[in-house]
């Protein structure tokens, strides 16, 4: 992504922060700003009176994370890769693969996972991604791998930390996620899957059968 693609990604976010404002705080805004907020779930018309919703005070904590990381990227020498985090999450013996909703690869499965925040660990984003996507929180977890190739998400450059954990609760689809499956690693290899997640299962079958 290149400068001039930043500043039209910060100036989008700063109205929309700035709509969500003034919804927090009060203020009127007008009929086609209003429609805008009710029909992407930010507000409620109740007697009249336009209501935040639980979700706007979310996308503005998100949103301002956003920007500092916008900013940074627009201010600093050097363009950096996004970071992301990825889950090899077992319930019951079986792995958690999901169904993406959205684009990229809308429709394919992968394992859950996400961006990693501004201020926040990859250790933290781990856990915050699966309690989203997939709705457990997750036991025993410990680093699996690194994912590095610039090519791997065709949104950008894209580094991944992957992890391998247990969940006790059983997976609920949330999030970016439109369904949950539970396979074996050998079956999950066999399908069409996001990204690199089939080569990231395949190498974590095979570290498995590795003596320790």
């Amino acid at each position: 992504m290149d400068k001039n693609e930043f500043n039209d990604n910060i100036s989008l976010n700063s109205r929309l922060l700035d709509l969500l404002s003034k919804i927090l705080r009060g203020e009127n805004v007008n009929e086609e700003e209003a429609n805008f907020l009710i029909t992407n779930g930010y507000a409620t018309m109740n007697s009249g009176v336009l209501q935040p919703t639980h979700k706007a005070k979310e996308k503005m904590e998100q949103l301002r994370n956003k920007m500092d990381v916008l900013n940074f990227y627009n201010y600093h020498p050097y363009l950096r890769p996004a970071v992301t985090v990825d889950g090899i999450i077992f319930y019951k013996g079986n792995l958690v693969l999901i169904k993406r909703g959205n684009e990229p690869y809308k429709g394919l499965y992968a394992l859950p996972g996400g961006y990693v925040n501004y201020n926040e660990s990859v250790e933290d984003a781990f856990l915050r991604e699966m309690k989203e996507e997939i709705g457990v929180d997750v036991y025993h977890w410990k680093l699996f791998t690194v994912l590095s190739d610039p090519k791997r998400d065709p949104r950008g450059h894209t580094i991944s930390i992957v992890f391998e954990g247990t969940a006790y609760d059983e997976p609920k689809a949330g999030d970016d996620a439109s369904e949950v499956f539970l396979m074996k690693e050998e079956d999950a290899i066999k399908l069409e899957m996001a990204f690199d997640h089939q080569e990231v299962i395949k190498k974590f079958i095979q570290c498995k059968s590795l003596p320790r």
